[in-house]
């Protein structure tokens, strides 16, 4: 069980964040050895070096020096745990949770926030050069977030051994109950505690809870399960609607398993993706950017490279995060998305918002290329999952589309992608990192590409 006092079996805060928790190292294991920290990854930890290899550390800030032990040893690289910290530098800050040392959200938090920004932009960049050989003609500044803290309007935690709930140790399958999330919005933070107590209550076997702000104030709980649903559950979940109060204010709870969906109260949740009066409704499962305010600067981002397009193919398109914006600003839109739920609540959306503009089809990105190629269309957006979009890539550059406008989560994947567009002919224009994630290493980006015209 962990504390929200700042303390943890008698260890002060200070000593937690410093290293010096069960587990760490103590004197008699491996020898350790100062390590300076020179800057961050492109993953949870930062890099220091070590006669000649890279030595990947946790829990520290570019300029620091720690006393570490090397714990995973490869011959052009090592992994390190910190004994202690020997001195910090100006880029370093006390992490505000009191599960930083055991939780793997959030592994950039003890790092100054203009910190994490250039070391995000430096990673856009080098994964473009390193995997694809490329560079920005115009690499704009990255984008930083509205809010560095509360920001996320949905989180989704892991059921662990006698109804722990929290999410998983970095680089394990084991979950870290958590009292708090420093991310969470407040919400989220504050129906925590009424969840976590359903779920100890709950016999269906439930394998991870997502926690969604439904864009009025309320929370959604939506549940994956393991094998049928118990309906002597109802009850539980019936009065925790009805017992619900503010702060918490959970309005609705979704389980599912393969085979079932049971809903109670209200699901619906509500997305807002600029500020023309766009509203998006959809189901809590569906995919939504994790960062409200962040998105909207996404959204704005994209529309303005899409201009002045007038016929947009929108691949990927999820509930029409992009293609109702778009729409709303005088595009003819044609929305691809796998989910024909997604599909379902975009259609109802832009029937909702008056945007006629926008139609779409509920079939795979590659499905479409191959059967309707462009379809008249001019610009093609697209917003893959972190693995990327190889074959639509690969089918768009047969095509000849005009212009493209990218946008992904992962910069290797971009950089592979888009490789491959630079091969057929296309040259990168802007280039816009954007911070949706702040505390993490995760950084999104915006890519605009160009057939070159000879």
């Amino acid at each position: 069980m962990h504390h929200t006092d700042g303390e943890e079996d008698g260890g002060t805060r200070e000593e937690v964040l410093n290293g010096d928790t069960p587990g760490a190292w103590r004197p008699g294991s491996t020898p350790s050895v100062a390590l300076e920290i020179s800057s961050l990854s492109h993953g949870p930890d930062a890099v220091a070096r070590h006669e000649g290899r890279v030595v990947f550390v946790p829990g520290v800030a570019p300029g620091d020096t720690v006393e570490a032990r090397l714990v995973n040893e490869h011959a052009s690289f090592a992994r390190a745990e910190v004994v202690r910290r020997l001195a910090s530098g100006a880029a370093y800050r006390v992490a505000p949770c009191a599960w930083v040392t055991e939780c793997g959200g959030c592994p950039w938090q003890q790092v100054a926030y203009d910190v994490q920004l250039a070391a995000k932009a430096t990673n856009v960049r080098e994964a473009l050069a390193r995997i694809g050989g490329l560079s920005a003609a115009h690499e704009l500044p990255i984008r930083r977030a509205p809010d560095e803290w509360r920001y996320r309007h949905r989180i989704r935690l892991h059921v662990g051994a006698g109804g722990a709930l929290g999410y998983r140790r970095a680089r394990s399958h084991q979950v870290v109950e958590i009292g708090d999330c420093v991310i969470a919005d407040a919400a989220l933070a504050a129906a925590l505690p009424a969840v976590r107590a359903l779920v100890r209550r709950l016999a269906t076997r439930l394998a991870t809870v997502e926690l969604v702000g439904n864009g009025a104030g309320g929370v959604v709980v939506s549940g994956a399960a393991h094998g049928a649903f118990v309906a002597a559950d109802e009850r539980h979940i019936s009065t925790l609607l009805a017992t619900a109060a503010a702060p918490a204010r959970i309005v609705g709870v979704q389980l599912a398993a393969d085979g079932w969906q049971r809903t109670w109260g209200d699901v619906r949740v509500r997305v807002d993706p600029d500020a023309g009066g766009t509203t998006i409704v959809q189901h809590p499962r569906a995919f939504s950017q994790v960062n409200p305010a962040a998105n909207r600067l996404l959204v704005e981002t994209v529309c303005t490279m899409a201009a002045p397009a007038r016929r947009v193919l929108d691949l990927f398109c999820g509930a029409g995060n992009f293609s109702l914006p778009l729409a709303r600003a005088g595009a003819d839109v044609i929305g691809v998305e796998a989910s024909a739920a997604a599909v379902a609540d975009a259609r109802a959306s832009a029937a909702a918002c008056g945007l006629t503009g926008a139609r779409f089809e509920a079939t795979s990105a590659l499905h479409f290329l191959r059967q309707q190629g462009l379809a008249g269309t001019e610009l093609v957006v697209l917003d893959p999952p972190r693995t990327g979009a190889a074959g639509a890539v690969a089918q768009l550059a047969r095509l000849r589309a005009p212009r493209i406008v990218y946008v992904s989560c992962d910069p290797a994947t971009l950089a592979r992608d888009v490789a491959v567009l630079a091969a057929a002919g296309y040259r990168i224009g802007r280039l816009q990192p954007l911070d949706l994630f702040p505390q993490t290493p995760h950084v999104e980006t915006v890519l605009e590409a160009a057939l070159a015209i000879d």
